[in-house]
């Protein structure tokens, strides 16, 4: 009786089991004749039973049925499921963990890769209506998808992450960047940017941390070197950014910018009051120099004329207060101080000129030249200005794309679209961005307001 017993519980077993695969192959002909939630009643039954709840098979074909549902254009069908591509995707993890002979991987793959391809095409299309959050989500999306297949690709996370930068999403951006690291991607903009985004977010450990491993890598890339060098000069670390700048300057001696960068240092140090007269005087001297090579290399260079011309301007004012401080009967050395500054004004003006025929809306321009042609006498010069900075004043003066000046930023991007790529610069203390689009520049002033623009050469 005991033996009987047995052998009738081995044969119910047996008939459950082949019952639940005649159900799996029953989901599998629905899928196949468009019956989808027939499909997919069947195969839910088929996984959730013990026989045939670790069949990789049964796992491949509710991946399937559900990835159909996820597509399908046909109405009854698209309410079946609230998220039938998560549970295709799940689906799929399932089969491919059960699946130790690796039978279905290739079935998977493709499609995996078919739907993976499905949200590139999207994010493509997102990107070129400059939806770049969309973009991000749907190349994002499609390197998830492939990813279930311990594939990465690396094509989409680059995708995702430069659109995350366009979209302004830093936190997003960090991330993809750093799954492109762990995907063993590299490239010195990866590693640049990284370090850039921790120096933005003020974490000077990780800032350092990318971008040594990027120096390790690519020893000879100068933007790696400079990557660093911005980290010393957002933490206060003058001293490396200028020893920094430097060894770059000798390493690319036709590096306009790397000039202007040393003038910036050399043009701080030079108004540091902690600093003795001797040490400013010699930093404001090799300001000149180091803007003046930035001039000769880039003659069109706006932020090195205006900043050559500022400095001028200030060294001027600061001996103008040492005049006025004297007592009154000191007569000559007063008339040889305002003498002094006298000139050093009338060495700023061809640059601020300069400046503003590059950029003839900036108004911080306009009215230093205005300073300029007062003391020195030019007042048919003062006249013309006065018409100028009027003019510019107007709301209705408009630039590149429509774009007028006093604009948010949020209003130019509405018609100018995303920029390429955005430079910061700080001159005493005032941040100004430069946005740099393919025909033209455009340039805010600290408060993120549009103070002009430049076409591109």
């Amino acid at each position: 009786m005991k033996k009987f017993a047995l052998l009738m519980v081995l044969a119910i077993t047996v008939t459950i089991s082949f019952g639940q695969k005649s159900v799996r192959q029953s989901a599998s002909n629905f899928l196949k004749d468009g019956k989808l939630d027939k499909a997919m009643e069947a195969i839910n039954t088929c996984v959730l039973d013990p026989s045939t709840a670790q069949d990789a098979k049964a796992w491949f074909i509710r991946g399937n049925i559900y990835l159909e549902i996820s597509n399908t254009k046909d109405e009854k069908f698209k309410t079946l499921d609230a998220n039938p591509l998560k549970i295709a995707l799940d689906s799929y993890k399932k089969a491919i963990d059960l699946d130790t002979k690796k039978e279905y991987f290739e079935d998977i793959l493709a499609k995996l890769n078919w739907q993976r391809n499905n949200y590139y095409n999207a994010g493509v299309e997102a990107y070129n209506q400059r939806q770049y959050k969309d973009a991000m989500n749907a190349f994002g999306k499609g390197a998830e998808v492939i990813e279930l297949a311990n594939i990465a690709d690396t094509l989409s996370l680059m995708n995702a992450a430069t659109c995350a930068s366009l979209a302004n999403e830093k936190n997003d951006t960090k991330q993809y960047y750093l799954k492109l690291l762990k995907g063993n991607y590299k490239s010195p903009a990866l590693f640049i940017t990284l370090s850039d985004i921790y120096r933005q977010d003020g974490d000077s450990v990780n800032a350092i941390k990318f971008v040594r491993m990027g120096q390790q890598l690519y020893p000879t890339d100068l933007r790696v070197f400079l990557t660093e060098t911005n980290i010393y000069l957002t933490f206060g670390q003058t001293d490396k950014a200028l020893s920094n700048l430097q060894v770059a300057m000798k390493k690319d001696t036709a590096n306009a910018s790397v000039a202007f960068a040393l003038g910036t240092i050399y043009d701080n140090l030079s108004a540091d009051s902690s600093k003795k007269a001797d040490f400013r005087f010699s930093a404001f001297e090799n300001a000149i120099k180091s803007y003046s090579r930035a001039i000769a290399l880039n003659p069109n260079y706006f932020e090195a004329n205006y900043n050559l011309g500022a400095i001028y301007v200030n060294k001027a004012a600061s001996i103008n207060d040492e005049a006025n401080k004297l007592p009154l009967d000191a007569t000559a050395q007063f008339d040889k101080l305002k003498k002094e500054a006298d000139q050093y004004l009338i060495n700023a003006q061809p640059y601020l000129e300069k400046a503003t025929d590059l950029i003839p809306s900036d108004l911080n321009t306009l009215y230093s030249l205005k300073q300029i042609y007062s003391r020195t006498g030019k007042m048919d010069k003062v006249k013309e200005i006065n018409a100028k900075i009027e003019e510019v004043s107007k709301p209705k003066m408009k630039g590149p794309a429509g774009v007028c000046v006093g604009m948010s930023k949020e209003e130019v991007k509405k018609l100018a679209g995303e920029p390429k790529s955005t430079n910061e610069t700080v001159y005493e203390n005032v941040k100004s961005e430069q946005w740099v689009y393919e025909k033209f520049y455009l340039y805010f002033d600290e408060t993120n307001r549009l103070k002009g623009w430049q076409q591109s050469k």
